[in-house]
């Protein structure tokens, strides 16, 4: 088993909690949610792996943004009661007739992008906020459609009841064969129709699960076979139905769970399909689907590249918040000749590392891959990476790679990809014109947080491709001398220090450069914004968000988001 993890050198890592401030200085906009530290797992790491690095020094002593040391395993205790709570799906889509917004013809003299035709919205311009035009254009049109999309809008959790109280136990669903009835313990094996390729034998375990972690006892809590609504689901899969998944032939979906204080739940979904070509086509759907992650309070925290496993795999390490409670989970998507297999290990506290989990399902595949006619063997490899191509805009930013914030967990909402614009002054620090800056493709993005309100909480994409990788780096170098020169050319700014951050694109991609906090006076009233600049090749990805109230990310978060957009843009040539 070979769990290659990159190089760890940063003193912050992605996702974590808000380091405190070493200047002291004081600002009207707190900082993001935070609690308390959650107790470490035997077999478990940070909640995002290590893709990112940063080089600020952390002051002696304070180690709140270090990654938190591993302490002996606590006692194992049996619980009474307990639920399983996997990802949310998806609400009911609004309908699109009362959503659709026509294009408008677009302005003479304005060069095409090389993406998709770029649907404009009507100008609308808020006094007093810096670069958020096309955020406020964004937010109209969500408010037409806020009562049917926003307001009210649930997460759905399936809840298994599980202990000793049978009213609460789950109940394993009908057999394939509706006459043979199913047994009432769910560990039972199942009478299958002759020919099946799937039977019990096909799932997880609870010797199998044992794999995850050797010191809890495991016990399997629920067989259903077909499909159901309220059936649980992995993370990232309780979206609506993707189009051109095939028909599977055969499912049956497994949970299992695990005792102790911080109890450990999988999920195991097998699919067998007619033919393998159609088995290719539905782990592509699959894998887009994880990519995008589109479901509400979920994001890719992490992606991962697996090898050796079945004839195709990838994997995530996924955050689902749930009021002010966060799951972590692994998913690992794999697949063997006809069957398709989906695997989520879902904790409270740390993840649980996908190398763990890969090897898991490699014990699966190997008692599916003789009669799916798939790969059997090969040496497993788990490395950082980014996650599978994803989103609705390939090389930009998927609405899955960006976290709720100030207790948000409605999707985030895109805008069309348009050039940029004119007066988008990012911070006020950098001295780049982004609408003419010289670039072979120019094309930007707005991100906005629907629950924001009136804050228009939301971040800025630009992407640009460069005439060589050497152009693309000095203009990263540029906004990085921008960042540091720009206290001592604005009496009015404090400015963090750039810190390095880099992970891995496709390809094995390098992707390098910094982000920065900016925060600007004027008067009483203290604007905080963040800024990150990466590029990869001849590709620069410049992110930029402004915070506002409770709505800001954590250093850790935004870090990764800096970097997650130079991982995109690497995902498209």
């Amino acid at each position: 088993m070979v769990d290659q993890e990159s190089r760890a050198y940063r003193a912050r890592r992605a996702f974590s909690e808000p380091d405190p401030d070493p200047s002291g200085a004081k600002t009207p906009t707190p900082a993001g949610p935070t609690g308390p530290p959650v107790p470490p797992q035997p077999l478990v790491d940070d909640e995002t792996p290590k893709p990112l690095y940063r080089d600020e020094v952390t002051p002696p002593g304070d180690g709140s943004g270090r990654p938190a040391g591993y302490t002996p395993r606590p006692e194992l205790e049996d619980t009474a009661t307990r639920s399983i709570n996997f990802a949310p799906r998806r609400p009911p889509r609004a309908d699109d007739e009362a959503t659709t917004v026509l294009p408008r013809t677009r302005a003479s003299g304005r060069t095409r992008s090389r993406f998709d035709e770029i649907d404009e919205i009507d100008d609308f311009e808020t006094e007093g906020r810096r670069g958020l035009g096309q955020r406020t254009k964004l937010a109209l049109l969500i408010g037409a459609v806020a009562a049917v999309v926003v307001i009210g809008l649930a997460i759905g959790y399936a809840v298994l009841g599980i202990g000793a109280d049978p009213t609460t136990a789950p109940s394993a669903s009908a057999s394939v064969d509706p006459n043979s009835p199913p047994p009432t313990d769910p560990s039972a094996t199942a009478t299958e129709p002759a020919g099946v390729l799937l039977t019990d034998a096909s799932m997880l375990s609870a010797a199998q699960a044992a794999k995850l972690d050797a010191d809890r006892n495991w016990t399997i809590e629920l067989t259903q076979r077909g499909a159901s609504d309220d059936a649980p689901v992995a993370a990232c899969f309780g979206g609506d139905a993707v189009e051109g998944q095939p028909v599977p032939q055969q499912k049956i979906l497994q949970v299992l769970s695990s005792n102790g204080k911080q109890p450990l739940n999988a999920l195991h979904e097998a699919t067998a399909y007619n033919t393998p070509e159609e088995s290719v086509q539905a782990f592509a759907v699959a894998s887009r689907t994880l990519g995008g992650c589109a479901t509400p309070g979920a994001y890719i925290a992490g992606g991962r590249v697996i090898k050796g496993l079945g004839d195709q795999s990838t994997g995530v390490m996924v955050k689902v918040v749930d009021g002010n409670k966060t799951a972590s989970h692994t998913v690992v998507l794999s697949r063997t000749g006809r069957v398709l297999n989906v695997v989520d290990v879902n904790s409270p506290g740390r993840a649980v590392k996908a190398s763990v989990v890969a090897d898991t399902v490699a014990a699966v595949v190997a008692g599916q891959c003789t009669a799916s006619g798939g790969t059997c063997g090969g040496t497993v490899s788990v490395k950082s990476g980014p996650p599978p191509l994803g989103g609705d805009e390939p090389g930009f930013l998927a609405t899955g790679d960006l976290p709720p914030v100030g207790g948000a967990t409605s999707p985030w909402t895109a805008a069309p990809i348009e050039l940029p614009e004119e007066d988008f002054a990012g911070s006020g620090c950098e001295t780049v014109n982004w609408a003419t800056v010289p670039a072979e493709v120019r094309s930007a993005r707005v991100y906005l947080l629907t629950d924001s309100g009136k804050s228009y909480f939301g971040l800025n994409e630009i992407v640009l491709t460069m005439e060589n990788p050497k152009a693309a780096d000095a203009l990263v170098a540029k906004i990085k001398k921008d960042l540091e020169s720009c206290k001592d050319r604005k009496l009015t700014a404090t400015v963090s220090k750039p810190a390095r951050v880099d992970g891995v694109g496709a390809r094995n991609a390098q992707v390098t450069g910094y982000t920065s906090t900016v925060e600007q006076k004027a008067g009483e009233a203290t604007s905080k914004f963040r800024v990150g600049i990466v590029s990869t090749g001849t590709k620069v990805a410049y992110t930029f968000c402004n915070s506002s109230g409770d709505f800001d990310f954590t250093n850790g978060q935004w870090d990764t988001v800096a970097v997650r957009a130079g991982e995109r843009v690497t995902q498209v040539t």
